[in-house]
């Protein structure tokens, strides 16, 4: 083979091999967004899900990711847990300063993650975010009107946590329990989408995970993703929207993203922005 035709059949592997790479470790911000319906909404309510930040920055001063919230125009914005990083050995500033913007225009709501949990300072981050106005949700919930429909949201740690309540304890997944004919749409926010067994005994209408980072790696069209914490290899619950009977699951692929090479990269698995709008089903 010719010196020539060797240097060109080397250009073009290593042209093919960058714009794979480009393409497959793509980390640009990606909206997503699911359309549901229920009898129990008189009109649309969206809500803006941020799952897995991970104190990841999203343009300067995250103008990105609160730029792409505003633009939807949200009724409600959840945070699902892992705000911090457990690596870190410092205050997730990054997700703060999205959520100091966001906590001005939206009601919004938090409930914690395993990183969270994991840092050993989860009381002071639940603490700063209630103060910046946040509801903080961990075997509760709270009932708030939108658009004259009655909206009941609640979040846990894991469904097999307890909390203390007047002196007893109490499971917490029982404590956001309701009868299955509530005349309110309720939401739970429960960060590990592999519980979902656990958490349809609670009768929600929309269940609101993260954790999976939408397994990794994908495999467009082959596999949705190849190794979840709490699955393992090949997780049925990666990413997507999933249906259980009449509840909806919603597992976000999160917005984590590596920040140097050192970390695992995600492949053909774009950071996304999740936006479930409920419409009335009449």
């Amino acid at each position: 083979m010719k010196r020539k035709t060797k240097i060109a059949l080397c250009a073009v592997a290593v042209t093919a091999a960058t714009v794979f790479t480009a393409i497959a470790c793509d980390m640009r911000l990606l909206n997503v967004f699911y359309n549901l319906k229920s009898s129990k909404v008189k009109d649309d309510i969206k809500i803006a899900f941020i799952s897995d930040l991970h104190d990841s920055l999203y343009g300067k001063k995250q103008s990105q990711l609160i730029g792409e919230v505003d633009k939807q125009k949200p009724d409600i914005v959840v945070f699902g847990g892992d705000l911090a990083d457990k690596t870190m050995d410092h205050m997730p500033e990054n997700s703060f300063i999205a959520v100091r913007e966001l906590v001005k225009r939206y009601p919004c709501y938090f409930s914690m993650g395993n990183h969270e949990y994991s840092r050993g300072d989860s009381l002071k981050i639940k603490k700063i975010l209630s103060d910046m106005g946040v509801k903080v949700l961990e075997g509760n919930g709270e009932v708030i009107t939108v658009k004259n429909s009655q909206i009941e949201i609640c979040g846990i740690f894991d469904a097999f946590a307890y909390d203390e309540v007047d002196g007893e304890l109490v499971n917490q997944l029982e404590a956001v329990t309701a009868p299955e004919d509530s005349t309110r749409y309720r939401v739970l926010i429960a960060h590990f989408p592999e519980d979902i067994e656990e958490y349809l005994k609670g009768n929600f209408d929309l269940i609101l995970s993260g954790h999976a980072h939408g397994g990794q790696w994908i495999i467009p069209g082959v596999v949705n993703g190849v190794y979840a914490p709490g699955q393992g290899f090949f997780p049925k619950y990666a990413g997507g929207l999933y249906t259980h009977g009449k509840t909806f699951h919603v597992v976000s692929r999160g917005l984590w993203k590596p920040s140097t090479l050192l970390f695992v990269p995600r492949v053909f698995n774009r950071p996304e922005l999740v936006f479930v709008n409920i419409s009335p089903d009449k």
